[in-house]
């Protein structure tokens, strides 16, 4: 009986997914080099410390080698490696293992094998082996007998560490009523986990959701945005679904060219039989002009402008996405890094405090102002603009100005300080320089800028400068560079957004904060300065929001 690509997900070699279990920098490197594509690089690195026994290695030499990235598709060699590691008890080679084993790939095929190992897999912790293992219980599949009192908490288990495999899965759970009854609320929420980590066959439930009714109010455009973002990404029901909107014209203007197009796109991936029907259907409205437009648009898909956009429209600015999320996810992802440290600046008139992300201080159970290691408590936050104002009395450093007067404009030189990458880099902060590139962050949202000005984790909260040294925005997130490039296989280069001087004033305001200003007009001390200066000036202003948990 055929088992789903999903269900099986480790089955097949994908540009993410790899455990984060380096023991050496080589292994780090080799790591690195495979998420980037480097695939020479990765295999230069990772074979040597493979032989050596490094079961890490072992498994991504053996993804190398199942879909012959920079090396000779061998799967037999993968086999071997993958079965030294996972007879040494590591978890993801048992499941990557027990997939070749299902498969036939290099080693005979043993259905009842396979099992075995996603079970040792599951018990060991692995949210993947959990949820392939509890899979096939729920659905008798896999030689498996039908059971699912045994199969429901394995899933429940992956799905509660944050697999959005296991998150879906559980959310189907809810939708069939599988050893529970149905719930297509539950269903829902579990479904929306998945989806915001931009799990493609989260989303199209999602979206499918949304476009039914199903434990949410009927919404077509919501259900058509989480279904293209699932399309993009290559899921072949979702691309039926996004053409059926444009064939019947939910949510968009009716266009049986982009119709079609989507059902072609879709039959690339896909035999269906309604697949079949609706080409056919829709054909028969078309010239035949229309149908090569249909055609040659199928075969030049996807537009990567078009795909960035879609995946964009469910990733909001400031959305952290976990550590623990699966690797890959295209998101645009809040630049504190895991210890939950961040940047701040003084601003303030008769007293001052320090302003920084909401996310950079949320869910800290004591803050700190660094180098001065002084404590600072939260006078005022703001979850949605994802703001924050902080007291820390004894401060004492020098405030910046908010600029007021003339606009900023696409173009404009910028200028931005912080503390990224904690305990890798230097301790002081790090300047960069870059330009605003857009007055709108995702979906046109008003409240963001985009700027060009490299940002890594540890930047958030940080000040955007101009080049009067005056603050013109907040650092709030980036672009998950590495998880765009797999979705699409285009790098975007220096995508980032920052909090705009309009909200941020309006925040202060709201919270009756007084700050100081400067209209480039009048303020005759508002001189336009080197990058250097304005960077040398505000690193006096400049601070490191460290959350500890004591």
């Amino acid at each position: 009986m055929k088992v789903s690509a999903r269900l099986l997900l480790a089955g097949s070699v994908s540009l993410c997914g790899l455990p984060v279990l380096a023991q050496t920098d080589e292994l780090r490197q080799a790591q690195e080099a495979f998420t980037k594509r480097n695939y020479a690089d990765s295999l230069k690195l990772a074979e040597p410390l493979a032989a050596q026994g490094d079961n890490g290695a072992r498994v991504l030499v053996a993804r190398m080698k199942l879909g012959g990235l920079g090396t000779i598709k061998d799967e037999v060699a993968a086999a071997a490696l993958l079965k030294a590691a996972a007879e040494a008890d590591h978890a993801p080679a048992q499941v990557l293992y027990a997939a070749q084993v299902y498969q036939g790939n290099g080693v005979k095929k043993d259905q009842a094998a396979a099992m075995a190992w996603y079970r040792k897999a599951a018990e060991l912790g692995d949210a993947d082996g959990q949820v392939a293992y509890g899979g096939c219980l729920l659905s008798g599949l896999c030689g498996l007998p039908k059971d699912e009192a045994q199969g429901l908490p394995w899933v429940r288990k992956a799905a509660e560490q944050g697999n959005p495999n296991g998150q879906t899965r559980l959310g189907d759970v809810y939708t069939r009523g599988e050893g529970v009854e149905k719930d297509p609320i539950a269903a829902v929420d579990w479904y929306r986990k998945a989806a915001h980590q931009l799990y493609p066959r989260g989303e199209r439930q999602l979206g499918i959701a949304y476009a039914n009714g199903q434990g949410v109010a009927v919404d077509p455009e919501e259900a058509l945005k989480w279904l293209q973002a699932a399309a993009y990404q290559r899921d072949s029901l979702a691309q039926e679904w996004v053409g059926s909107f444009f064939e019947r014209g939910r949510a968009v203007v009716p266009d049986p060219v982009k119709a079609l197009t989507w059902y072609l796109v879709a039959s690339s991936r896909d035999s269906r039989d309604s697949l079949k029907t609706a080409i056919e259907r829709v054909r028969g409205k078309l010239s035949a002009t229309q149908q090569a437009e249909a055609q040659t648009k199928a075969s030049q898909w996807p537009v990567v402008a078009e795909q960035i956009r879609a995946l964009l429209a469910v990733a909001p600015a400031g959305t952290v996405k976990p550590e623990s999320a699966t690797p890959g996810a295209v998101a645009v992802t809040a630049v504190a890094p895991s210890r939950s440290s961040g940047t701040g600046f003084v601003v303030g008139t008769q007293s001052t405090f320090v302003v920084t992300n909401h996310h950079v201080i949320a869910n800290c159970k004591s803050l700190r102002i660094l180098p001065q290691d002084l404590p600072a408590t939260v006078k005022v936050k703001d979850a949605k603009n994802d703001l924050a104002a902080l007291e820390v009395p004894g401060l004492g450093l020098t405030p910046l100005k908010l600029r007021s007067g003339r606009g900023v404009r696409p173009g404009d030189d910028l200028i931005v300080l912080g503390f990224p990458l904690s305990g890798l880099l230097a301790s002081g902060p790090g300047v960069s320089t870059g330009t605003l590139t857009n007055l709108g962050g995702i979906n046109n949202d008003t409240s963001r800028y985009q700027i060009s000005a490299p940002v890594q984790p540890g930047n958030s909260g940080g000040p955007v400068l101009d080049l009067h040294g005056q603050v013109i925005g907040v650092v709030v997130a980036q672009i998950n560079a590495v998880g765009v490039s797999q979705a699409t296989g285009s790098i975007p280069q220096n995508i980032n957004f920052a909090v705009s001087n309009n909200t941020l004033t309006g925040f202060l305001d709201a919270s009756g904060l007084d700050y100081g200003s400067s209209q480039l007009q009048a303020d005759a001390k508002a001189k336009r300065m080197s990058a250097a200066d304005v960077a040398q000036q505000a690193k006096r202003s400049t601070v490191k929001v460290e959350c500890r948990p004591d």
